[in-house]
């Protein structure tokens, strides 16, 4: 006997570092897909299970942010895990303290969406 779900259709759309994301409420959670000129995707699905649409929206950003973030991850050299070969120093990268430079200015959401902090 085939079983009948109601879809919930909460939507909202939000805009980040000029990509448009549509935040989705269904059956299971909510989920977050976007599109970027003539790329579209999903980012995640079956979040925030329960949540209204404004929690939802706010972590939602969070998530947006951490997958698309706004700024330049810098990884400087390891000069205490270095290896001779010969007269060659080699110095490798220190991936494990990389520093992420923010923008101040984050270009895409207004301050009433939860814009720069």
């Amino acid at each position: 006997m085939p079983v009948m779900t109601l879809e919930k259709t909460a939507q909202a759309e939000l805009v980040y570092n000029d990509m448009t994301f549509t935040l989705a409420e269904g059956a299971q959670g909510w989920a977050i897909s976007y599109r970027k000129g003539r790329t579209a995707g999903t980012l995640a699905a079956g979040l925030f299970p329960g949540a209204s649409q404004e929690e939802a929206r706010a972590k939602a950003r969070a998530v947006i942010r951490g997958a698309f973030p706004v700024g330049v991850k810098v990884v400087g050299p390891d000069v205490n895990h270095s290896t001779r070969i010969g007269d060659l120093r080699l110095v490798p990268p220190d991936v494990t303290h990389p520093n992420f430079i923010h923008w101040d200015k984050d270009s895409v959401l207004p301050s009433s969406e939860g814009g720069a902090a």
